[in-house]
């Protein structure tokens, strides 16, 4: 039976990330190279819950140095949809490179460095893929994404955060059958320990989940969130592929008791109907390349507020059946047949487009 731990943090956050730990029995780093990959996708601050939290890094470098690692480095690959001229900004303006520089810590852009080639490995991942060669060259992976919602997989946890391990142009392809690429990429990159970071989640209270088993973990961080594991795929096909338990009866559990934990976090889609309601988003068939742009686009304008109603638009099976000319914006190549209102172009579209495109519909708070 796995076992997962479930710690919330209530003064010192050293004690909290070393409790997670040793409630599943430790982790084996002595005289070890050790990776530790979080989720760094934008370079966001830490308060908005998008990232993981510098200061839970911090708390696991330090329990890795006083278990007597060899060397620790911190890796990660951004998002796609961030600039080549940005990834470095995801450490730097994140606080994380400042974390590495205190504890004389080495970080990486896997970007900068090689990476090995996957042909034909699965009929769901795509024909040629590449993943980071620091997966490779390190004996201990902790694996640190942060507890938030995502709004093709409902949840993004520690199974999807291996996907900041694939080369940066490779990273669009999985979106295609993202739930069970992922899967299949769970199969190469095998965290030793995955820590989720619930530190930042506005109106909770903070909270770790940690485990071996990276499935039992989803599930239960999952659950903690408000969704059944068994709902959603990326989990589903996870367990049915054997790669770990997702049945909350199976896992054992230590620490907190679930029921005294339930957020109830909103899925992305109903935080936009509640922070833009005068925003009608029509996203049918939209993949990862249009919606990750536009919720981010989103995400950066929740100081502004909207002077007109507003049909955001992604998706082939999107169709207008008004007449004349609406408040519309469609994004992305799939809604070029539609010929009506704002049309920002592109396979992904480019989010500054999108937000040039928003802006005429918002204006700033005064």
């Amino acid at each position: 039976m796995p076992k997962v731990s479930v710690v919330r943090i209530k003064k010192d956050l050293y004690e909290g990330v070393a409790s997670v730990i040793e409630k599943l029995g430790g982790i084996e780093v002595t005289d070890k190279r050790v990776l530790i990959k979080p989720n760094l996708v934008e370079p966001r601050s830490p308060k908005s819950g998008d990232i993981t939290n510098p200061d839970v890094v911090e708390a696991i470098i330090r329990y890795c140095k006083n278990k007597g690692a060899k060397e620790i480095i911190i890796g990660e690959g951004p998002s796609y949809y961030q600039s080549e001229t940005r990834l470095r900004e995801c450490f730097t303006k994140t606080g994380i490179s400042k974390v590495a520089e205190r504890y004389g810590v080495q970080w990486f852009v896997f970007d900068d460095y090689p990476y090995r080639s996957f042909s034909n490995f699965s009929p769901y991942t795509p024909s040629e893929f590449r993943v980071s060669e620091f997966i490779f060259s390190v004996d201990v992976i902790i694996n640190v994404p942060v507890m938030k919602t995502h709004f093709m997989s409902t949840v993004t946890l520690a199974m999807k955060n291996l996907k900041g391990c694939l080369k940066r142009e490779d990273k669009p392809k999985f979106h295609r059958n993202l739930a069970k690429a992922v899967v299949e990429l769970n199969k190469i990159v095998r965290p030793h320990l995955n820590i989720v970071d619930g530190t930042n989640i506005k109106n909770n209270p903070p909270v770790l989940v940690a485990g071996y088993d990276i499935v039992a973990v989803d599930s239960v961080a999952s659950s903690i969130m408000g969704f059944k594991p068994s709902e959603i795929d990326m989990i589903k096909f996870g367990y049915e592929e054997g790669l770990g338990e997702m049945r909350l009866e199976k896992i054992e559990i230590e620490g907190e008791d679930l029921a005294g934990l339930k957020m109830n976090l909103e899925t992305p889609s109903e935080e936009i109907k509640k922070k833009f309601p005068f925003i009608q988003l029509e996203v049918k068939g939209a993949c990862c390349g249009c919606l990750i742009p536009i919720l981010s686009s989103l995400s950066e304008m929740e100081k502004e507020r909207m002077t007109k109603h507003l049909r955001l638009i992604a998706g082939k099976e999107n169709k207008i059946e008004t007449e004349g000319r609406e408040n519309i914006i469609c994004i992305g190549d799939c809604t070029r047949k539609i010929k009506k209102g704002l049309f920002v172009g592109g396979c992904p579209p480019e989010k500054k487009k999108i937000k040039d495109a928003l802006y005429k519909f918002f204006k700033p708070l005064l």
